[in-house]
């Protein structure tokens, strides 16, 4: 993969394979005991036979069981719920956690609110929430006992993967199993770790980089109490050693979490609350090996001018060059500095990344001073389009006639050289620009990408990728080579900083060794599908069409393995509409984005409102239903 992460759409091979193929490749069946029978396929079913009574855990992944009796939810995910969903249009009861209740029979009044809150959102929670409520029966938690053909069902709250998911607890033929949802897969792992991305206390979501482990541990250690001999979760093989798996994912999970705490950010702003996060998932520590702290500089030069959280640069006329302008605060400042005089002219914008807190104001500063914005191609499309994408932290207000520098382009300004740089640390979206003045002192304009105490990756939906050579990587490079005696800035830091050699190397090993643990910890090729919420979306993420027109999207796939993949595609469209074609395949050659092109055709009649479209992604023995989404807005 090249540096700049650019798209590389040579060497792809369009296919279109049947779906009756698709699905076969995908699903088999075993028995485990007289009574219960397994089905492997994109999510595991479990069916237990009682008195010619069928008992449904998870689903039917294979559709072969046409009526069931009684279906168990374990957590909302609609990734995981759609293989129950005929069984129980089919009459089977519906059993669901009712800490969740709201996921299952108010979907489509969840997403017809999140066509605007999904912008400014520090919420950042996964969105694979189904549209089409259940006919949900009965809303269980822990500590209750489910009664079916004589047998006891013990409900454990197991919070983790989602907030409010369940366990169940089934002796049946002499064995004891546990149902655990996607708590576990497999030997020890988990499918990733940007689910477990929440709130603690006094720290948003947004900050709480999958803080939700400490409730996955204590949630575990609940299941292991219960001695279960054989556990099955919604997807990934049958473990038959739970306790031996249990104590390998929660060993795993702490040696990740000790690893990213070492060099995070958060903890120049809040040590008090990074403490918190730590005695929440590893338990009080005695005692913890922190990075030191960055060289912080008390002279700034006297050209620097750091406000709300922009920056200005002053040439000696009184002109200056702004960094970012997100803040009503800081753009009443810029006002008031050219009414006193003290501003001459802004002769420029620089934008660091695309966040609301760094963008929200930029239209009225261009607006007061007639100046050009400039950014590297990699946010172009993100600025001019924010609609388009799901991110966290949208603006709402798109930014055009943006002057595009290239990586490492140069330009002359007043006393000043400027370097800009495509700069992905904070999220994937982001710049940055160093100032040099002639015969004198140098500042990097690092975004949000570090502060004296380490990186700024406590947002996993910000897509801090983990290949070599790119994402923080890329950046500790681009710093290791700036020019000596460079100082550091973030929009958010007061004072400038500096790290060391030593420091660059120490967290240039750190990330090193999180590729390894997290290569331990996720059951993909690569790690990166566990880090990587969007290594499958559809573009653009907010569709609008009339009635009885059509609208073009596009799905695009990032291969992040080391190998040549072949990925399938199918798009699931609301009643009523059409898709072209149905379904589709790309060849994509290692660390490459490819796209495929669909068009979504809305019904003559159709009541305005919010639709969803999901896409189904396969590839290797990966079976993914309802992946992806966009949202579909349906206007007259």
């Amino acid at each position: 993969m090249e540096a700049k992460h650019e798209s590389c759409f040579k060497d792809k091979l369009i296919l279109i394979l049947p779906l009756s193929f698709i699905i076969l490749q995908y699903s088999y069946s075993q028995k485990i005991s007289e009574s219960v029978r397994f089905s492997s396929g994109a999510v595991n079913g479990v069916f237990i036979e009682k008195n010619g009574k069928n008992l449904v855990v998870y689903g039917d992944p294979g559709g072969g069981i046409k009526k069931a009796e009684m279906v168990l939810f374990t957590h909302f995910r609609r990734d995981v719920i759609w293989a129950g969903r005929s069984l129980v249009q089919n009459g089977a009861v519906a059993v669901v956690p009712a800490g969740e209740k709201s996921y299952f029979i108010k979907g489509d009044s969840i997403w017809t609110k999140f066509r605007q809150s999904r912008f400014h959102d520090y919420y950042c929670q996964t969105t694979r929430i189904g549209i089409s409520p259940l006919n949900v029966n009965r809303f269980v938690q822990g500590g209750e006992i489910l009664k079916w053909q004589n047998t006891d069902i013990k409900v454990l709250n197991t919070p983790g993967y989602t907030r409010g998911s369940v366990s169940y607890i089934v002796d049946i033929d002499n064995k004891r199993y546990a149902f655990t949802g996607d708590l576990i897969y497999g030997d020890g792992k988990i499918l990733d770790l940007y689910s477990f991305q929440d709130s603690l206390k006094d720290i948003l979501p947004y900050h709480g980089y999958a803080v939700r482990l400490g409730q996955l541990i204590s949630s575990l250690q609940l299941i292991a109490v219960q001695k279960p001999d054989i556990i099955i979760p919604a997807r990934g093989p049958v473990i038959k050693d739970p306790d031996a798996s249990i104590q390998k994912l929660i060993q795993r999970i702490r040696l990740v979490y000790q690893n990213y705490l070492s060099i995070s950010a958060y903890r120049w702003y809040y040590e008090d609350r990074t403490n918190l996060m730590y005695n929440h998932v590893l338990g009080k520590p005695a005692s913890f090996d922190w990075m030191p702290l960055a060289s912080t500089e008390k002279n700034p030069p006297s050209w620097y001018y750091h406000f709300s959280n922009s920056n200005l640069v002053f040439a000696k006329d009184s002109s200056a060059f702004l960094i970012d302008c997100g803040t009503k605060t800081a753009y009443d400042q810029l006002v008031k500095m050219k009414k006193s005089g003290q501003l001459k002219s802004l002769d420029g914008i620089f934008i660091t990344h695309y966040h609301d807190d760094h963008t929200d104001f930029i239209n009225d500063v261009v607006k007061e001073f007639n100046c050009p914005v400039y950014v590297t191609k990699e946010l172009k499309d993100i600025l001019e389009n924010p609609s388009a994408y799901h991110m966290p932290c949208l603006t709402t207000h798109p930014i055009h006639d943006l002057t595009i520098v290239r990586d490492d382009q140069k330009m002359h300004w007043k006393d000043f050289t400027l370097t800009f740089h495509y700069f992905p640390g904070q999220t994937l979206y982001h710049d940055a620009v160093l100032f040099e003045e002639k015969n004198g002192r140098a500042v990097f304009f690092a975004g949000d990408s570090f502060t004296p105490s380490g990186i700024d990756d406590y947002c996993l939906l910000n897509r801090n990728l983990l290949h070599s050579g790119t994402g923080y990587f890329y950046c500790i490079n681009i710093l290791k080579n700036l020019p000596d005696k460079v100082l550091l800035s973030n929009q958010h830091v007061a004072p400038l900083f500096a790290f060391s050699r030593q420091q660059l190397d120490n967290m240039e090993n750190i990330l090193t060794e999180r590729t390894a643990l997290l290569k331990d910890l996720f059951p993909w090729d690569n790690l990166n599908y566990g880090i990587d919420e969007q290594w499958v979306t559809v573009y653009p993420y907010g569709l609008t069409v009339k009635p009885g027109q059509s609208v073009d999207f596009s799905v695009k796939i990032f291969n992040h393995s080391e190998v040549k993949k072949t990925f399938q595609i199918e798009p699931n469209v609301p009643a009523g509409f059409n898709v072209e074609p149905l379904n589709n395949s790309i060849v994509l050659k290692p660390l490459n984005e490819g796209e495929i092109k669909f068009k979504l055709i809305a019904p003559e009649q159709i009541i305005p409102g919010v639709r969803l479209l999901t896409v189904n992604a396969r590839f290797d023995n990966w079976d993914l239903r309802e992946w992806s989404e966009a949202l579909i807005e349906i206007s007259h």
